[in-house]
């Protein structure tokens, strides 16, 4: 099982009321983990794009939550492009600043 990084974990408790942080920090980490993915050796920052895609399309509500695990383990670039983070590298990154910072 993989780990969340920093940001990850800070971008949970921003969005998620804490009643469901733990809930939602699990599922990141067994259903969107490295080997789950098909990323093995990625480490937690580098999970941060799939990551930050989830919670972007997943904070709506439960179904919305369940539908970006659901894209994501079918396939991650997908994801990625739903959530805007497709082509550009850096735009899960402005995205968290734009949240948390």
């Amino acid at each position: 099982m993989s780990t969340l990084s920093h940001r990850t974990e800070k971008l949970i408790e921003h969005l998620f009321s804490p009643d469901a942080r733990t809930a939602v920090h699990g599922r990141l980490e067994s259903e969107c983990g490295t080997e789950a993915l098909g990323c093995p050796g990625w480490t937690p920052e580098e999970m941060e794009r799939i990551r930050f895609a989830v919670l972007k399309l997943g904070v709506k509500d439960e179904s919305s939550f369940e539908s970006a695990i659901t894209l994501a383990t079918t396939d991650w670039r997908d994801l990625l492009m739903a959530a805007g983070f497709g082509k550009d590298l850096e735009a899960h990154d402005k995205w968290w600043q734009s949240c948390v910072c």
